[in-house]
């Protein structure tokens, strides 16, 4: 029977094979990671950063105070026992 002939393959092709092939996934995974917000958007997905941020140990919706309240409401006998501690030190 004959024999089948094996194609060496030249050091050029082994070169690009095992090195300039898993370099070049690397930067197709990465273009895509970095682009990540605007594929999803393309392709009519939901976009992640308007949805309610979650506390990632417990799983709950974060919730924001409702209207201007910043501060506190403090009894004004605490916030006198506060103001005259503030000024012993």
């Amino acid at each position: 029977m004959a024999q089948k002939k094996s194609r060496k393959r030249s050091w050029l092709s082994k070169l690009l094979l095992f090195i300039l092939t898993p370099i070049l996934i690397w930067i197709f995974a990465f273009a895509i990671w970095f682009f990540w917000r605007d594929i999803t958007r393309l392709l009519g997905g939901t976009d992640q950063s308007k949805a309610p941020a979650r506390d990632s140990r417990k799983g709950e919706k974060i919730t924001a105070p409702r209207g201007n309240k910043s501060q506190e409401k403090i009894p004004e006998e605490d916030r006198r026992k506060l103001d005259e501690i503030l000024k012993h030190r």
